[in-house]
């Protein structure tokens, strides 16, 4: 046995028993009890807190893979997400590029035809190379909603009866989703859409001012509460999806009232009051060279009439917008009703949704008119950025279909065709708050509400890059 001296044994008291060290008498042991447990009480407050704040920490980092994603195989960062949706009852793939710090995202919408295993904006344009990191943005891209019109239905769309809830989705389940995984706030952010998706990208910004600060349309069709409108749903709905049915369970009987604060163009007065800013654009309906090349004869004269359409659309939404008071800027395009038309956009109008989303105060109750740029059809990686000017006098511009752009004033009159052009501007409304950096100037006549703006007249936009693969219209 070993040997233990005896002063590691506490000397007795006068009554024979062991004394405590002073470490263990209640007056010392009390005081350390209570500070310990409220230490592992703010500990595990503090890992709480942490653990309930997952957006704040996934801010940014497009290299970091989200709990239930995979890569996507066009690579740029792009992530393929499985996000539930309790209003659609179903699990809806989200395509979705990490900003490298910003807390801002960038909505794209799909068109009539969008499928249901992937985005256009990862084949037919590759959104993630547009928006790079320098853009420092995170790409929204929802898969699937071909005929849905990004709304919320009545009703079940086609024989199955499939419900249709775009619009609580966009705006509600897939918001709380972004902002957890990938730290994107909940306001302040930008909608793109094109074709079908053009109108109810204006119709969701006006709905949500505090989600969707600036909105860009491309070759869209604007005004669907009137006979004609109501008839064009039916027959894209019926020849793409066969929802024969769409023209009721969508908003009811056309007429009513929710077909009326569905269309785009009736409710424009809320982007100005909520200073919104619009960015707008079309085709001319003249084919490139290269869209020429692209598309079969029967995609040709489909991609003619359906820009021509919405050409006509485009010309009479910017009238209404500049009879609201509405900021508007117009991207000038050519071609037809396709996938390079809408690249060429998209890129146009990537520097004005960064500025309008960074603007702060918002822009407000102004309108913009400012040089027309000519749109060169041979290949270039130029981005367009110009500033507003502040004073000048109004002249017309002209626009080749396949070397120059084409956009309309507030008066409505179209650009003429010619080689080479001459710019002008036309001087705008004094406002207090600031304009985004890139604007333009319209095509002929003046008016007494000028309303426009676009890219520098210098710089050149790539007519056909390697993002465009394929070059199929779609509604």
């Amino acid at each position: 046995m070993a040997w233990i001296p005896t002063d590691h044994f506490p000397a007795p008291d006068s009554t024979g028993a062991a004394t405590r060290p002073a470490w263990l008498r209640p007056a010392v042991l009390r005081p350390v009890a209570i500070v310990l447990a409220v230490c592992v009480v703010l500990f595990a407050l503090a890992a709480l807190l942490v653990s309930n704040n997952k957006a704040g920490a996934l801010i940014g980092h497009p290299e970091k893979l989200r709990p239930g994603c995979t890569w996507d195989s066009s690579g740029n960062y792009v992530q393929n997400c499985k996000v539930w949706s309790p209003s659609n009852n179903r699990w809806v793939i989200v395509q979705i590029r990490a900003s490298n710090t910003s807390t801002q995202g960038v909505y794209l919408l799909d068109g009539m035809r969008a499928r249901d295993d992937r985005s256009a904006w990862t084949t037919d344009v590759q959104a993630a190379k547009v928006y790079d990191g320098k853009s420092d943005t995170t790409l929204v891209m929802p898969v699937g909603g071909a005929s849905s019109f990004y709304t919320d239905w009545n009703g079940g769309a086609g024989a199955a009866n499939t419900p249709i809830k775009q619009e609580t989705f966009l705006t509600s389940e897939l918001p709380d989703y972004l902002n957890r995984e990938f730290g994107v706030a909940k306001s302040g952010n930008a909608i793109v859409g094109l074709s079908m998706s053009a109108g109810p990208a204006v119709t969701l910004a006006e709905k949500h001012p505090e989600q969707f600060k600036v909105v860009q349309a491309m070759s869209g069709y604007y005004q669907t509460n009137n006979p004609l409108g109501a008839l064009g749903v039916f027959a894209t709905q019926t020849m793409v999806s066969n929802y024969t049915n769409g023209i009721l369970n969508m908003w009811g009987a056309p007429g009513s009232a929710q077909w009326q604060q569905n269309d785009a163009s009736q409710n424009l007065a809320k982007l100005k009051e909520n200073g919104q800013v619009l960015i707008v654009s079309s085709g001319n309906a003249f084919l490139s060279p290269s869209e020429m090349r692209k598309l079969k004869p029967a995609d040709q004269i489909s991609a003619i009439l359906l820009e021509a359409l919405s050409a006509v659309s485009t010309i009479l939404f910017q009238l209404q917008a500049a009879q609201a008071g509405v900021s508007v800027i117009t991207i000038p395009n050519y071609g037809g009703h396709d996938w390079e038309n809408w690249n060429r956009a998209l890129q146009a109008g990537k520097t004005n949704v960064i500025d309008a989303m960074k603007a702060a105060p918002p822009v407000t109750n102004k309108t913009m008119v400012l040089n027309a740029a000519r749109i060169a059809s041979a290949p270039s990686s130029s981005e367009s950025s110009s500033a507003a000017s502040t004073t000048s006098s109004s002249s017309s511009s002209s626009a080749a279909p396949s070397a120059s752009s084409s956009s309309s004033s507030a008066a409505a009159s179209s650009s003429s065709t010619s080689p080479s052009s001459s710019d002008a501007s036309v001087s705008t409304t004094p406002s207090a708050a600031p304009a985004p950096s890139n604007t333009s100037a319209p095509a002929s006549a003046a008016a007494s509400t000028p309303v426009c703006a676009s890219v520098d007249p210098s710089a050149t936009v790539a007519a056909n890059t390697s993002a465009v693969p394929t070059c199929a219209p779609v509604n």
